[in-house]
């Protein structure tokens, strides 16, 4: 009879499967020319975002928040440096690979809405989806599911100058869900609200987390920095933190 034993035995374990972070970013760097100016937005910024996280990217005026926005967004290319999004690298994409990835997994929210004031609601919300070639009826569809999850489902008929500030946010957060994107990028969501709208907003943003997106906010109010799991902040193009 022959007893095995654990030294006589090869121990396999199996290495844990890493996750990608959906942004990873390697010393990106921005400048613009202003004039005779080279303006150094960004000066050299690395960081990891992870799936499913609820971050917020903070700093005053001038800090390189929006610039970095801007690359997240694929709304424009690093002067240097690189950009992985959700396992595709953006960094070097020209205009029209840009918008292709942007469409599709890229939410937008922003501070002053930017709905279409002679539509209605339920065509607001649908013309992302317009643009990405779905159908009339499975946009009618995807549309109202969106406006039901941010609690508008009874306003599809009304345009908005017949809502409130806050529904009018929830709408533009509507139709950034409704084309199912990676990620939900967020500049100054609650900066034309009140506190308490301005709350409600924010709480939102919270359910869409747990729901397993991954929300991106840009702000320079500390406020929001509250709803958040993890805070970043940028001070002259670069992370301070």
């Amino acid at each position: 009879m022959t007893t095995r034993t654990l030294v006589d035995e090869e121990i396999r374990t199996e290495e844990p499967v890493k996750v990608m972070p959906i942004i990873h970013a390697v010393n990106l760097k921005r400048d613009y020319l202003l004039g005779q100016t080279v303006v150094r937005a960004l000066r050299g910024v690395s960081l990891d975002i992870e799936r499913g996280e609820l971050l917020s990217i903070m700093g005053p005026s001038g800090s390189g928040k929006s610039t970095l926005m801007h690359l997240i967004g694929c709304l424009d290319t690093p002067t240097s440096g690189s950009l992985v999004l959700d396992s595709t690298d953006v960094s070097r994409m020209n205009e029209e690979e840009l918008a292709y990835t942007r469409n599709r997994k890229i939410g937008f929210v922003f501070q002053q809405f930017n709905l279409l004031h002679r539509m209605t609601v339920l065509d607001n919300v649908m013309t992302p989806l317009m643009y990405a070639g779905v159908a009339q009826k499975e946009r009618k569809l995807r549309a109202t599911d969106a406006l039901d999850r941010v609690g508008l489902s009874d306003r599809l008929g009304h345009r908005p100058a017949e809502l409130s500030g806050g529904q009018r946010q929830r709408v533009a957060i509507a139709r950034a869900l409704v084309t199912e994107p990676s990620i939900i990028l967020a500049d100054e969501p609650t900066g034309a609200l009140d506190t308490d709208t301005g709350r409600t907003i924010l709480d939102l943003f919270t359910r869409i987390n747990d729901e397993g997106k991954t929300v991106i906010v840009v702000t320079h109010d500390p406020d929001i920095s509250r709803f958040c799991k993890r805070n970043i902040t940028l001070r002259d193009g670069l992370l301070e933190e």
